[in-house]
């Protein structure tokens, strides 16, 4: 916490809360009620973050006088004691009204960025953890981190700049105190507010920088652009692979066509006999047997069908055998009729 040994609480009679308050760079930090510190339930973990605790907070309660102890030890570890009690308090209601105040007046600063024209900006840590980080500021309109102005680093009578830790503010308060005062949040910054370099009106192109930073920046560009070029090969020859894939699957896909149509060929004879053999079988509809059951081979509808052709050939025999015989009956009895005659002649 920010304590000079120049800046000792001896010799002063205000509370000591008012005297930590009013130190230079200081100016963050709001008064913590005196009823928030007397509660032992807000400060319940805070022991073994400093030495001493009971007199750092009988210091800080002014319940013993800064004339019965001039140990400086003491007073820095008050210090950072009241840096611990104030982070917490300022995220309670009274507390975020009582830094409300400061914030409407500007007392924590203004954002240093030109297109924010001057916006209040919230005091922010960057850990929760003593001696890590100094404090910073939070600007809502252009939601950056910047560092405070060096006139709030420094200590009354300090040399150089001594800076305020960001634990006394925590990573919390900034974001709470904007959702908790919703009408206080600005509008962000526009899309097209960034600055422009020019030069007589020109906007200065990005390779005028490279050039005038020097041979280094020239191996880099230089290297870059090699890595550029390499790049452009490596996809120019995954292109002519993937091309030449794709030849390749298109020829492999013609010769399977053209084999499949060739198979084709050879398979349409054997079809058109198996048509064939279908054909017969549709039309014979018997087994060999013959007893009028579809079905069977191709074996025994061919010898159905030579049965059938010998049966056809039996019955134009006996046709023939019978008109045969009708003829010679005939011609006996034609014969006998004749000679009947003959004999009734001579007679």
């Amino acid at each position: 916490m920010a304590y000079n040994e120049d800046s000792s609480a001896s010799g002063h009679d205000e509370p000591w809360i008012q005297w930590f308050c009013g130190l230079k760079g200081h100016e963050m930090f709001c008064e913590v009620e005196r009823s928030y510190i007397e509660d032992g339930f807000n400060l319940y973990g805070l022991r073994t973050c400093v030495s001493n605790f009971s007199d750092c907070l009988d210091l800080i309660l002014d319940r013993i006088g800064p004339d019965d102890s001039d140990d400086s030890h003491l007073t820095q570890s008050a210090c950072t004691l009241y840096g611990l009690i104030h982070a917490r308090y300022i995220i309670t209601a009274h507390g975020l009204d009582a830094m409300y105040n400061k914030y409407a007046s500007k007392e924590f600063g203004t954002c240093p960025l030109v297109q924010c024209a001057g916006q209040p900006v919230l005091p922010l840590g960057l850990k929760d953890e003593m001696g890590s980080e100094t404090v910073k500021i939070f600007c809502p309109k252009c939601q950056c981190v910047y560092h405070p102005p060096p006139i709030r680093w420094r200590n009354h009578g300090g040399t150089g700049p001594t800076g305020v830790d960001g634990a006394a503010f925590g990573t919390t308060f900034a974001h709470l105190f904007l959702m908790t005062f919703s009408n206080l949040v600005p509008d962000p910054l526009p899309k097209d507010s960034a600055y422009i370099p020019r030069v007589f009106g020109f906007r200065v192109h990005m390779s005028a920088r490279q050039r005038a930073s020097g041979g280094s920046n020239t191996s880099t560009s230089s290297s870059a652009s090699a890595t550029r070029q390499q790049q452009q090969q490596q996809q120019q020859q995954q292109r002519e692979s993937n091309n030449a894939i794709a030849e390749e699957n298109i020829r492999r896909s013609s010769s399977v066509g053209r084999r499949s149509l060739d198979a084709k060929d050879k398979i349409d004879p054997s079809a058109s006999a198996s048509l064939e053999t279908s054909q017969d079988q549709a039309v014979t509809g018997l087994n060999p047997k013959g007893d009028g059951r579809k079905g069977g081979t191709a074996t025994n509808s061919k010898q159905g069908i030579e049965e059938d052709s010998s049966a056809k050939k039996t019955k134009s025999g006996k046709r023939k055998n019978d008109n045969e015989s009708v003829n010679s009956n005939s011609n006996n009895s034609k014969k006998s009729n004749g000679e009947k005659r003959r004999r009734k002649a001579e007679n």
